[in-house]
């Protein structure tokens, strides 16, 4: 059976309190989710949310986390020159 794309997950335009703008993935039209600067990224989570509502939710087991940060370790030493 195939997923069904959802449309829960919707971007509104809003200003913060420099009037710069911002845009806000809301999930029912009210509940804000996240918070972007860019109306590109603020699309694609919400994309990705309408199509997997617990794509937040993965890659931050512990075990990612430790993968992560080793892969930052590791170009960090490499950019060093170390």
């Amino acid at each position: 059976m195939a997923k069904r794309v959802h449309t829960d997950y919707t971007v509104v335009e809003t200003t913060d309190k420099n009037q710069n703008p911002r845009w806000h993935v809301l999930v029912a039209r009210e509940i804000v989710v996240s918070i972007y600067r860019t109306l590109e990224e603020a699309t694609d989570v919400a994309n990705r949310l309408n199509i997997d509502p617990y794509a937040l939710d993965r890659g931050f087991t512990r075990a990612d986390r430790i993968a992560s940060y080793d892969n930052y370790q590791q170009s960090t030493i490499l950019k060093s020159g170390k």
